[in-house]
């Protein structure tokens, strides 16, 4: 049998749409009553089954209809009443000119809450003429929002942030914006070609004159690396189109390229036309056909600095801000780091297998069971009682010097301090190949000390293995070299190249000389005497104890990374490399998250590795010292300071145009190698002004000797005096410094 509820049509529902009355604190509010829907078996108390005999179902419908109508009759009075109450409110209520309408309040405009005591006479006072009755004072006002007449400032400043609204262009604005764009769209239609009969997109690379009214930082090369190569905002000075097809990068960093070859004199300009040189005027025009047909303008840039000192043009290359995201990932891996070790900080500065591999350390097998040592390696061992290893491990640092043999750079003597400052080996090793060079300007050993030396290589291992176990922390200032030259791997290593920071910043290491002077106030390596591995071992190890006694932070204040660490994080991500041609024994720059590290002899060498390496890296930094004229002196060992800038004349340095060329031949097999839509830059680096250098290198010895000593001038000897004309002429030899050079290549499809 089919239910049918039975619902009352006349009852009054609540109407959720319209507004309640508001009244003043002296009217009473009325009364209100619940309107709920009535149904026939509200009534009783207990209700009856249904039967199912007819004659129970029809009473029950009986008695049903009577109920209905008397709750008619009930919700027809309530109704009249109601009707009567609303009435006599209608009557109650004052004009519309004394009332405040709150509706009408825009939830935009400013309100001023104003507190007002109010009492208004009804219409039946008015008729009667009885006198209006006031309030007494101390009632509760009623806070009523109006609109305010003045335009005061909002009381938060940071909502007029919110609600300024941004200027409206002018017409000649919006005139070129549009034009902007439609010239954009043009390029990318222009910006195709046909290969086997389909259209493909075609890079293209142009530099914007109007980009560059001033002088370019230098840092902006780094910011066009990030721009060619990743997804960054737009540079002002130059413009690619569909650079998503660019894939590769070569920057050339060659040292002693200097502007004064290629247009610049005295009054320096943003950027030169090289089109418009006359070679034989310029020496870079007649010796580099090839960079100044293939590149437009030589860009001039400016190497950040201050008060008579410039920063390295290779850290504003390569150097950005560090992303907020990894600053909280390395915050956060130290602190899990610290909880660790907080107990034996001395492991804290223990070399994870990671690290290992950035810094090019030999990695043992211990650490990695797929590592494989080359023949002739060896690895240290656990020590024979193992209770050494439960306590805390002990401390020995290590220093080698190595010489030049017939097979490349060999061990020729190896020292081991003990963590008390004993000496636990100092022995001389005599190379399996012939000495081709001692090296004695840098290691200090001499044909007369090598006569008598008896050490083999093997017997050197047997005696490091013997002091050196899992037990042991190995400390050393660029330890991968140490550890190469004995042909050793050792799984707990401490570096303090690493553990401290280069006050260039990356990819710099610094200097254990360095280090040893700014925080132990040491002097060692002295020049002319070579080194003494003794003294450089026991000056590792005074700096790994003083990185103990202070917070991990202490050494560390650059807050930056490398560009291939923005590039590696990218997605895609984007490989890079740094290579170098140096004839230095140990390496100028540290290794990155992102890349790689290789060093060779010559230039030549370089360019077959940049070749090598182009297929499978996108962003390759290479440094050439063909161009330098700083290294040839020091070659020569002449010291001649030359004049202060190149003169602008072809024929006036042959010396100079031979290297310059040779340069220039450089860049044409590194092009001729690019593979298509791939970048070939230029930097020319630090200006050559040998007087700034004889200058900065008197003031860094008047430092050095006076700088924190209040001693005056008077007592000092005339010859070592530093004056303010020094400093004046000092900064003024340092504008010409600081001025480099940059070409761009683009080789398109």
């Amino acid at each position: 049998m089919k239910f049918t509820p039975d619902i009352d049509k006349f009852a009054i529902h609540h109407d959720a749409s319209k507004k309640m009355h508001v009244t003043f604190d002296d009217e009473p509010m009325p009364e209100v009553t619940s309107k709920k829907r009535s149904h026939a078996d509200d009534d009783h108390d207990t209700k009856k089954k249904v039967k199912s005999s007819d004659s129970k179902h029809e009473k029950k419908k009986d008695k049903k209809d009577k109920k209905d109508k008397k709750d008619k009759k009930v919700k027809e009075e309530k109704k009249d009443k109601e009707k009567e109450k609303n009435d006599e409110k209608k009557k109650d209520k004052p004009d519309a000119k004394d009332i405040v309408k709150l509706s009408t309040v825009q939830s935009s405009q400013k309100s001023v809450p104003i507190s007002i005591p109010i009492s208004v006479p009804s219409a039946q006072q008015l008729q009667r003429k009885s006198p209006i009755s006031v309030k007494p004072q101390n009632n509760k006002p009623v806070a009523i929002s109006l609109p305010s007449s003045n335009n005061s400032k909002p009381s938060n400043p940071k909502l007029k942030k919110f609600k300024a609204k941004n200027k409206p262009l002018t017409e000649a604005e919006i005139l070129a914006k549009i034009a902007a764009i439609r010239k954009k769209k043009q390029l990318k239609r222009q910006a195709k070609v046909k290969i086997n009969g389909e259209v493909v997109a075609k890079p293209t690379f142009r530099i914007l004159p109007d980009g560059l009214q001033q002088t370019l930082p230098t840092k902006q090369l780094g910011e066009f690396v990030l721009y060619a190569l990743s997804e960054t905002v737009n540079l002002d000075w130059c413009s690619i189109i569909h650079k998503a097809k660019v894939d590769h990068l070569v920057m050339v960093y060659a040292q002693g390229l200097n502007c004064t070859d290629f247009g610049i004199s005295d009054s320096p300009t943003p950027f030169v036309d090289l089109s418009t040189l006359k070679p034989e005027e310029w020496t870079g025009k007649a010796a580099m056909p090839f960079l100044t047909s293939r590149s437009q303008y030589m860009i001039l840039n400016q190497i950040s600095g201050h008060n008579g000192r410039f920063n390295s043009p290779v850290a504003d290359i390569l150097q950005c801000n560090m992303s907020y995201s990894k600053r909280e990932r390395l915050a956060t891996e130290k602190s899990e780091k610290m909880q660790q070790f907080h107990n034996n900080m001395r492991e804290f500065y223990i070399l994870t297998l990671e690290e290992m591999k950035r810094a090019d350390y030999p990695i043992p097998p211990f650490l990695d069971p797929s590592a494989v040592l080359p023949d002739g390696w060896k690895e240290t061992h656990a020590p024979i009682d193992t209770s050494k290893l439960q306590g805390p491990k002990r401390i020995v640092a290590v220093d080698c010097e190595m010489v030049l043999t017939e097979k490349g750079s060999a061990l020729a003597r190896i020292t081991l301090i003990n963590e008390d400052g004993t000496v636990l080996l100092d022995e001389l090793v005599k190379p399996d190949a012939p000495i081709t060079d001692y090296l004695t300007q840098y290691s200090g050993i001499t044909p007369a000390a090598m006569s008598e030396a008896t050490c083999s290589l093997r017997r050197a291992q047997k005696h490091v293995r013997k002091i050196v176990d899992y037990s042991v922390i190995l400390v050393g200032h660029g330890l991968e070299n140490d550890l190469k030259a004995m042909q050793l791997a050792h799984p707990y290593c401490a570096d303090t190249s690493l553990l401290y920071d280069h006050h260039r910043g990356p990819p710099y290491k610094p200097s254990l000389k360095f280090l040893t002077r700014t925080y132990l106030k040491q002097h060692i390596q002295h020049v002319g005497k070579g080194h003494d591995s003794a003294e450089d071992a026991r000056a590792t190890l005074d700096l790994f104890k003083l990185k103990l006694a202070n917070k991990p932070s202490y050494g560390k204040f650059k807050k930056t990374e490398l560009i291939m660490d923005r590039l590696l994080a990218n997605r895609p991500s984007r490989t890079s490399a740094i290579l170098e041609s140096s004839t230095s024994t140990g390496r100028s720059f540290g290794s990155t998250e992102a890349g790689d590290y290789c060093r060779v002899d010559t230039d030549e060498e370089l360019v077959d590795l940049t070749l090598s390496k182009l297929p499978k890296t996108n962003f390759l930094f290479t440094r050439y010292q063909v161009a330098d004229e700083s290294a040839k002196r020091q070659q020569q060992q002449a010291g001649e300071s030359g004049p202060e800038v190149v003169l602008p004349s072809a024929a006036g340095d042959s010396d100079r145009a031979v290297r310059l060329q040779t340069l220039d031949g450089y860049l044409r097999r590194v092009y001729d190698g690019l593979p298509p839509n791939s970048f070939l830059v230029v930097s020319g680096g630090v200006c050559d002004v040998p007087e700034y250098k004889t200058l900065y290198e008197r003031y860094r010895r008047y430092l050095e000797k006076y700088g924190n000593n209040n001693i005056k001038n008077e007592s000092i000897p005339k010859e070592e005096q530093w004056s303010k004309e020094d400093q004046q002429l000092l900064c003024q030899f340092a504008s010409k410094a600081r001025m480099s050079t940059s070409f761009f290549i683009f080789k398109s499809i």
